[in-house]
């Protein structure tokens, strides 16, 4: 029987505060040979791969809240493979979203003007760090997003049920999930649907019975949490 451990970073693996691992850094030295720990998180791509240099770690991940799933080479059996994987860096990929940080900018410019918001991506290294506590080489890898742009949410709690509504009518696919410390928009995924294609494609290379186990923290964990043994 083999472990497919899915876990959330901020606030689940690492402290909130101060992103630390505390004795979870042991832990995972412990159980890595004999259990695969997929993060399924909100972070880049950049992000993610540092953490898995500082814990040693060499398996698949799930980034940017469900919007790509990303295979290091020869994790998976060739004829898995299809013409909706591509490849990034030394990645065998699998997106789910159409979206891209740009776009979104564009599509949501007429909210604007009616609520108090602005993406990560226009925010300033001092305006993260103010709302993160990110140290720079951190915070510059947060900022490498290839898929989505995050909410930081300027405005009153009240009008984020306001604002979603009007999320639906701009584009009925448009998801809004509440994270640790932004809002994150998708088209129609989240980390639960990113996980159950995640399984739909590993049962193909997997020749064992497997469990699978989620961790979570945040509103945005929920869909996850939901979709695991």
């Amino acid at each position: 029987m083999e472990f497919f451990v899915f876990t959330d970073v901020d606030g689940t693996l690492l402290n909130h505060k101060n992103y630390s691992y505390g004795d979870l850094k042991k832990f995972i030295k412990k159980i890595k040979n004999s259990v695969h720990i997929i993060f399924n998180t909100s972070k880049t791509f950049s992000e993610i791969k540092n953490i898995q240099k500082q814990l040693d770690l060499d398996f698949p991940f799930i980034a940017e809240n469900g919007a790509c799933i990303f295979f290091p080479d020869g994790y998976l059996n060739e004829n898995v493979l299809s013409k909706k994987f591509f490849k990034y860096k030394k990645f065998i990929c699998y997106k789910l979203t159409k979206l891209e940080p740009k776009l979104l900018l564009q599509k949501l410019h007429s909210l604007r003007n009616k609520y108090n918001f602005s993406f990560l991506s226009e925010l300033n290294d001092k305006q993260i760090f103010n709302i993160t506590n990110l140290k720079y080489n951190d915070l510059k890898n947060a900022k490498k997003r290839l898929f989505t742009n995050p909410i930081y949410w300027n405005d009153s709690k009240e009008k984020i049920f306001e604002f979603k509504s009007e999320l639906n009518l701009i584009n009925e696919d448009f998801c809004l999930i509440e994270g640790g410390r932004f809002l994150h928009i998708s088209d129609n995924y989240n980390k639960g649907s990113a996980l159950k294609k995640f399984l739909s494609i590993i049962v193909k290379s997997c020749s064992s019975k497997f469990t699978t186990v989620s961790l979570g923290d945040s509103e945005n964990d929920l869909s996850m949490l939901e979709s695991t043994d």
